[in-house]
């Protein structure tokens, strides 16, 4: 107990030792200022475009509900195709990882016979494509720090070589183990208090928000996520200060390490990330949103070589019931034919949204395996996905979201649609009764068990970094001294 005691000691001895030198050099305090005060300013700039985009947004969704309740004695159908729109939430969680979010649509149009994308994006703004393009507060912790901790770390152990302190201090006694946790610990203290502005952002977040939703449980899945998301950047700050000082213990001076350093952080950060699905895109080009568009109305509207749908649905869905109720005309029909007409044009309209979009996600396959690919390599890159996901800002939140705006979108039209194929009678549904027979859209967020899929790889690829850098650094390298 007390060998283990007196260890502790001299680690925290050694810690102090390190944290005086890198207080003594005005050029790292310096740069530490810049730093917080970048993080800083980012999370301010962040919070108020997020402050203003839920503000907008809760308007924007009071006004469509209204605009739709207040329609007055209308036509079923025709209220149908004006239809109305819902809009995307963001989590809480979105002020630290923006991720996809500025750059994906966030307003979807609602109306029978066509699925809509998501539009809107806030990235239009011009402005915030220059500053969301470099800067967000998760960039800045994950790909930013790491850089400032190089420049940090890079000489520790060289400067004790050309100091001669080192052969010094391990002629003491102390063990490989304590002299390089030392360098470990003060440099993964240092970036936590640079990064001290987020860590206190999400702390406060975490007590302060509610949750995303109203919900009680929702709001304790925003708490689970942000306490992850809180030891994930935890975890891969130490992952990098413990590769920082591996790779310095095995170089022989400073710059070298420097320039080893320099070159994976380039690699894995700077230009892996985009390189990865622009090669993908030379080979696996997407379709533009006019192409696409173009697959739908070809299947419903025909070409030289095919015939409308809607015409070819009509006619045999007319055949079919006036046999089966014996009657020359739709209008001696008991329900009104053009209801009915209505739900069987929109199976096939749904059936061809289906087709387009599960082409759509074959052709994003080759794109996500590259990125599964490029965090294989890149720490930087296996982070990210994990606080995307974790903020809800990744691809497969924006799909979760479309996916349930169009069961709300078949649940308004099947709505509207079995009332129009009432015959106008004193019991028919119409009017104010109808509208409010069309349920308010409430999103739910997926759960944290739904993202284990998309968490898994990148997870692991952490890990394996971690152990090789612990490997690294606890194998003695006293033939450099």
């Amino acid at each position: 107990m007390n060998g283990f005691r007196n260890q502790i000691r001299l680690l925290a001895l050694l810690v102090k030792l390190e944290l005086s030198y890198l207080k003594s050099e005005r050029w790292i305090l310096l740069s530490c200022l810049a730093f917080c005060l970048m993080l800083s300013g980012e999370l301010f700039l962040t919070a108020r475009d997020m402050h203003e985009f839920r503000a907008e947004t809760q308007h924007a969704e009071s006004e469509a509900r209204q605009n739709w309740l207040n329609q007055g004695d209308r036509d079923p159908h025709g209220a149908a195709h004006h239809g109305t729109f819902l809009f995307k939430p963001v989590s809480p969680l979105g002020l630290f990882e923006p991720g996809l979010f500025p750059y994906s649509g966030t307003t979807i149009r609602i109306e029978a016979h066509t699925r809509h994308r998501l539009t809107n994006r806030p990235a239009e703004n011009a402005v915030n494509v220059l500053r969301n393009s470099f800067l967000t507060p998760a960039a800045l912790v994950q790909g930013g720090l790491p850089l400032l901790l190089i420049l940090l770390g890079c000489g520790m152990l060289a400067r004790e070589r050309q100091q001669k302190t080192l052969p010094l201090i391990r002629s003491l006694g102390v063990p490989w183990y304590t002299v390089v946790l030392g360098k470990v610990c003060s440099l993964w203290l240092v970036a936590l208090g640079l990064s001290a502005p987020y860590w206190g952002t999400l702390l406060w977040t975490q007590l302060a928000t509610p949750g995303m939703w109203s919900t009680v449980n929702v709001s304790q899945d925003v708490f689970l996520r942000a306490s992850l998301l809180l030891a994930g950047a935890w975890l891969y700050l130490l992952c990098w200060s413990l590769f920082i000082v591996a790779v310095s213990a095995r170089t022989r001076t400073g710059s070298m390490a420097f320039t080893v350093l320099l070159v994976f952080w380039s690699v894995t950060t700077f230009c892996l990330p985009p390189l990865a699905t622009n090669l993908v895109a030379i080979s696996s080009p997407l379709p533009t949103q006019e192409e696409a568009k173009k697959w739908s109305d070809r299947k419903k509207y025909g070409d030289d070589s095919s015939e409308n749908i809607f015409r070819t649905i009509r006619e045999d869905l007319e055949k079919e019931l006036l046999a089966e109720h014996n009657v020359d005309s739709i209008k001696d029909l008991p329900f009104n034919f053009d209801g009915l007409y209505m739900m069987a044009a929109e199976e096939a309209t749904d059936e061809f949204a289906q087709q387009d979009a599960d082409q759509l996600a074959r052709l994003m396959r080759p794109y996500e395996r590259a990125i599964a690919m490029g965090s294989y390599v890149s720490p930087y890159l296996a982070m990210h996905r994990v606080s995307m996901s974790l903020a809800g800002t990744d691809e497969w939140h924006h799909n979760h979201f479309d996916q349930q705006a169009e069961a709300y979108r078949r649940h308004l039209v099947l709505v509207v649609n079995q009332a129009d194929s009432q015959k106008e009678t004193p019991d028919a549904l119409r009017g104010a009764a109808l509208w409010e027979a069309v349920r308010e859209f409430q999103y739910q967020p997926p759960s944290l068990t739904e993202l284990g899929a998309a968490l898994w790889i990148p997870v692991i690829v952490l890990i394996v970094w971690l152990g090789i850098s612990l490997t690294l650094l606890f194998t003695p390298v006293d033939h450099f001294s």
